[in-house]
């Protein structure tokens, strides 16, 4: 029984089925021997970053900062891609608006050209200058000066890297483009 001595002992009361609050009797007085107890020294704090091993976690790979730098050119490349793309677009559009127009007006023109000919009095004012009718003996030969010509597209490389290499080149030139 020397053990729990010290401990304060605890009473438990129990009124039917509902448990009481527990009557606490008071610690025994200790006994004291003459020595001060031994006081525990708090530890000393350290500075941060003078251990090694969190200067060890502090430490940077290289390559995950050259994958980060790379991730980020690719996605500026790919915004300023889309932001071609989105330009292009409208682009195209408003090009497609003015084709319509221009359409529109080319018809106008054509069917009023049309409608001012007056065949009788061409016919009639031809007649006056001395023309006629051309007979089926008659030749009548075209020559043209232009001889035909040919575009031949560039190859393309087949080196998907270089190809690479110039969409890079070529993407980066259609940004200071569009910067300026």
């Amino acid at each position: 029984m020397a053990i729990y001595d010290n401990l304060a002992r605890v009473d438990y009361t129990v009124n039917g089925s509902a448990a009481v609050e527990p009557a606490y009797i008071p610690e025994p007085k200790r006994r004291t021997t003459g020595k001060p107890a031994n006081k525990r020294k708090p530890a000393p704090k350290k500075k941060p970053g003078t251990d090694v091993a969190e200067r060890q976690k502090m430490v940077v790979a290289p390559f995950g900062v050259a994958g980060v730098i790379v991730a980020m050119t690719m996605l500026v490349l790919v915004i300023f891609g889309y932001a071609q793309v989105y330009q292009s677009a409208s682009e195209v559009g408003n090009l497609e608006d003015e084709l319509s127009t221009l359409t529109e007006e080319n018809s106008k023109l054509s069917n009023e050209y049309n409608s001012s000919i007056d065949l009788k009095s061409i016919e009639e004012r031809a007649r006056e200058l001395g023309m006629q009718q051309p007979s089926e003996k008659q030749i009548i030969s075209l020559q043209v000066s232009a001889e035909d010509t040919v575009v031949v597209a560039q190859k393309s490389s087949s080196n998907p890297f270089v190809a690479a290499w110039e969409a890079i080149v070529e993407t980066a030139q259609g940004l200071l483009e569009y910067l300026s």
